[in-house]
């Protein structure tokens, strides 16, 4: 993830400084204990200025205001405390320094009587409140002297700005001869040679720089030409002039985003815009990865012993089935009183079913009718124990069905797009009480939009994200008269084929149904998938079962190519 640099902070401190001073504090919102949101108002109108002391992704810009409740967690509230109804009077940028410092005071034309730092510093950052003496009244998180002998940060402390940078300071009065002699001096990496001798320089900028001067990133000090020192020193220099007249120019980079326009795969974009959007993808993705990562662990762990169970009740259950056993046996003994005598270990008998010899085992303690009795005493004990293990074989086989489908579905659930979906199924397993409840509200997965399909007739196949969406789906969306579709016997999604009323679905839309329903299950990779599809009036819910689980009748089996879809639409 590219990390916020000091060209990035002069940006975001310009941007402010031209558009949003004054601003009056109107709201502060708090969602993570790393990021704050400040609700801006002045003339033009108000946005949300994001501030964030994440380890990957440390910033600051304006930006959408996150979704659901704040948690009103302990910083954000002490940050309105002392900062609501005051006004954003400015924005400073220490020299060369990853830190903006927001100063507030109760009027415009007043001095600052408080200053909030934002400094951006990879693991190190934080964002810090101080009063006009400089004593800390609020922060991200403290720092002790345990953690930090160089400098901590403590509540009632006075601040202490970060330790001075070392190296000379950038400057346009430098000449090329003499840039390239310090560059020179030790060969070695560019781009690490230029971070070890200058303040300010990032290794973003310096991989943007060598990119833009169409120089591998790889690149050494030894092996370049004089046009290449020619280059990119006319590239520093655009970089610091950048800086001095405080012009930038925001665009998507080909490993990120640039504000210089370095690099640049599109066009000139909006900067707030520009790193709201980055960020948002980035850190979603991440979410969304190591929460996917964290269900599919808790769904083996389910799935492991879910099986496990089922299992040990179908061992059980051949034993039960040896019920029937037992009383035929019973009734050839007693049929045969007169050939027994007491003390023999085995009798050999004829069948009077299949009309061939036998041979049962007796105890040589008792008589025949004794060996009767105790053969119709197993055949009740295994009865019971049929009886009572049909509904829980049954209860232990829906288990496991529920599972893989579940498995199925977040195995199908691929990228950050699809991060409200994997909330469902959170949300669904806490219900199901296979994973402990974190939200105290889960998201409301009505709010999600089903996959949607246009097909060449211009009708429209609805696919369910995650089993409540397949649910919602099949038995309040669709219409009795429209076509459900599900992958036979594999795990998958729930397709409805919309139909107009009076209509009749045609070979190729069904077709094309089949095709979509193969492509959202666990069988995608094949070449082809076993597809079952029946009117959705002949579909039922699972009495007692889990979301998703249904039956269904007069179904048709049909043959659905993964690797053939109709143009998606929106999502």
């Amino acid at each position: 993830m590219q990390a916020v640099d000091f060209t990035v902070l002069s940006a975001v401190s310009a941007s402010l400084e031209t558009d949003w001073i004054p601003a009056r504090l109107e709201q502060v919102r708090q969602d993570e204990y790393h990021t704050v949101q400040l609700l801006l108002r002045n003339f033009s109108g108000q946005r949300w200025l994001l501030a964030s002391c994440h380890i990957q992704a440390a910033r600051i810009h304006l930006g959408n205001p996150s979704k659901g409740r704040s948690q009103r967690l302990p910083f954000g509230a002490a940050l309105y405390q002392y900062l609501g109804g005051k006004f954003l009077i400015a924005c400073e940028q220490p020299a060369w320094e990853r830190v903006l410092c927001l100063r507030f005071a109760h009027r415009p034309e007043v001095p600052p009587e408080f200053t909030l730092y934002v400094e951006a510093m990879g693991k190190y950052s934080n964002i810090v409140l101080t009063d006009a003496k400089g004593e800390i009244l609020a922060l991200a998180h403290s720092v002790s002297s345990a953690q930090s002998r160089v400098r901590p940060v403590q509540l009632g402390e006075i601040y202490a700005p970060p330790p001075p940078l070392s190296g000379p300071m950038p400057s346009l009065s430098e000449t090329l001869e003499s840039w390239r002699e310090r560059l020179s001096l030790v060969p070695g990496n560019f781009a690490s040679t230029l971070l070890k001798n200058y303040r300010g320089v990032s290794k973003v900028l310096t991989s943007q720089m060598l990119r833009e001067a169409k120089l591998p990133d790889t690149q050494t000090t030894d092996a370049l030409h004089d046009t290449d020192w020619q280059r990119l020193h006319q590239l520093w220099c655009d970089w610091l002039q950048s800086l001095e007249k405080r012009l930038f120019v925001p665009a998507w980079s080909n490993k990120g985003y640039t504000v210089l326009g370095w690099d640049q795969r599109q066009g000139v974009v909006e900067l707030h815009s520009l790193l709201d959007s980055y960020y948002s993808r980035e850190l979603g993705s991440a979410v969304f990865t190591q929460r996917r990562q964290r269900l599919q662990q808790v769904l083996r762990t389910a799935l492991t012993k879910a099986s496990k169970r089922l299992g040990e009740l179908e061992r059980m259950a051949v034993g039960a089935e040896k019920a029937e056993i037992y009383k035929h046996q019973a009734d050839l003994l007693m049929a045969n009183l007169a050939l027994g005598t007491p003390g023999l270990k085995s009798v050999t008998l004829l069948d009077f079913e299949t009309e061939q010899p036998i041979t049962l085992p007796l105890d040589p303690a008792k008589d025949m009718v004794g060996n009767a009795q105790s053969l119709y005493k197993k055949h009740r004990k295994a009865k019971r124990a049929n009886q009572s293990l049909a509904p829980l074989l049954a209860q232990a086989r829906q288990e496991v069905a529920y599972l893989e489908q579940v498995t199925s579905t977040v195995e199908l659930l691929e990228a950050v797009d699809d991060l409200e979906a994997l909330s469902g199924v959170e949300a669904e397993l806490g219900d199901e009480g296979y994973l402990k409840r974190i939200e105290k509200a889960p998201p409301e997965t009505t709010t999600i939009p089903f996959h949607q399909f246009v097909l060449p007739s211009h009708n429209v196949v609805l696919v369910g994200r995650n089993n409540r969406q397949n649910d919602r789906l099949t038995f309040e969306v669709s219409s009795p008269e429209d076509l459900w579709f599900h992958a036979q016997e594999i795990p998958g999604s729930h397709v409805i084929l919309r139909k107009g009323a009076g209509q009749t679905a045609d070979p190729a839309e069904i077709q094309w149904a089949a095709n979509i329903a193969a492509y959202f299950s666990r069988s995608r990779a094949s070449a082809y998938v076993p597809v079952i599809y029946t009117e959705r009036r002949l579909v039922r819910k699972l009495k007692g079962g889990k979301p998703g689980l249904v039956t269904f009748k007069e179904e048709t089996v049909i043959w659905g190519n993964p690797h053939s879809l109709p143009e998606r639409k929106g999502n």
